[in-house]
């Protein structure tokens, strides 16, 4: 599934009270307000509900049914699936390339099934979490390519720190 332009756009609607009827150029107009230090802050909220959107979308188009909770700050979940043996199901998801970050999620609830990108599912393997079939690097690209300036991409600058700090990508 191709992330578009307007699915970026619809995650700003979403994460953003202010800018829930805005145009894409409104919202463009916004993020290039936004102070250089703020802008990895953004941009992983946006990358958080796209990373939803695009997993809801997804299990819909494969049959399965499936919404996101009203508010995107539910606490301890993300994505309702409806049906199956148990009626409802919550899952969480997890928008990053970094395992411990997921690990570290997975052990303060253990309870709740994780979905995760593509390259944490393969480096984690399938039996502790559900790859999403979403790579984060795509959810990266379309956000950046959307909203932000190549010269100021948050994700490049958060590689460069954990580079320099010793951080896995």
């Amino acid at each position: 599934m191709e992330i578009v332009r307007d699915d970026v756009f619809d995650a700003v609607r979403r994460g953003y009270a202010e800018l829930e009827f805005a145009s894409g150029d409104e919202i463009t107009a916004y993020f290039d307000a936004i102070e250089t230090t703020d802008i990895l802050g953004h941009s992983n909220h946006i990358k958080g509900i796209l990373f939803e959107q695009q997993y809801v979308d997804a299990l819909e188009t494969s049959g399965i049914a499936a919404s996101l909770f009203e508010t995107t700050n539910h606490p301890g979940t993300d994505v309702m699936l409806f049906g199956g043996l148990d009626g409802t199901t919550e899952i969480q998801l997890k928008a990053t390339d970094s395992v411990s970050y997921v690990t570290g999620a997975m052990e303060e609830d253990p309870e709740i099934a994780f979905a995760v990108t593509s390259e944490v599912a393969a480096q984690m393997g399938s039996e502790l979490v559900i790859d999403a079939g979403i790579e984060n690097a795509a959810l990266e690209s379309a956000v950046t390519d959307t909203l932000f300036d190549e010269a100021v991409s948050p994700f490049g600058a958060l590689s460069l720190v954990r580079l320099l700090i010793g951080l896995p990508f």
